[in-house]
């Protein structure tokens, strides 16, 4: 199943034939303006995405810093990536001390991922997606219509969420 624009941005989410029961094995991948951003061809737990998504979820719609926005890509990248390792607090020169810096990651930190460094910020009617190759050691962005990451990760998001859900009830009724 995919979700989104592969132009743009969307999510691949496909569930093996022997998906292991609620450990869900299946692949998944970000494409973003046309490329795949993860590894899609290896085998994953899906259910371990569903529970790493819960925090996209929660932070929907709260990514708006119209002081990062001001900065060139290299520029927010090295000052969200630095915040986010623990590294530096110039960050705090652009938000408040209120504001969780840690929402403008969106990248999902499993297997199939995990070569990536993937950002999102918003601001009025624009958002920015960066993310960083680490093995290429490449950064790119992508901008994105406002809320526009968020639609299409709530709709991948909740086919997850229902396909454990029906894992789950598949598990009750066979024991």
């Amino acid at each position: 199943m995919e979700f989104g624009d592969r132009a743009r941005f969307a999510i691949t989410v496909e569930l093996n034939e022997n998906h292991g029961g609620l450990w869900m094995y299946g692949r998944f991948c970000y494409w973003i303006a046309g490329e795949s951003i993860g590894n899609c061809d290896v085998i994953t737990s899906l259910r371990d995405i569903l529970f790493r998504m819960r925090y996209l979820h929660s932070d929907r719609g709260q990514r708006a810093c119209p002081e990062l926005m001001k900065l060139s890509t290299e520029k927010m990248f090295s000052v969200i990536s630095t915040a986010i390792r623990n590294d530096d607090d110039e960050i705090y020169n652009y938000i408040s001390g209120e504001f969780a810096f840690a929402r403008f990651d969106v990248g999902i930190h499993v297997d199939v991922l995990d070569k990536y460094e993937i950002y999102l910020v918003e601001n009025g009617d624009i958002s920015k997606i960066l993310y960083f190759n680490m093995e290429r050691k490449e950064l790119k962005y992508f901008p994105l219509d406002v809320g526009e990451f968020d639609r299409v990760a709530l709709d991948a998001y909740d086919y997850l969420d229902r396909m454990y859900d029906a894992a789950e009830e598949s598990k009750g009724e066979a024991s």
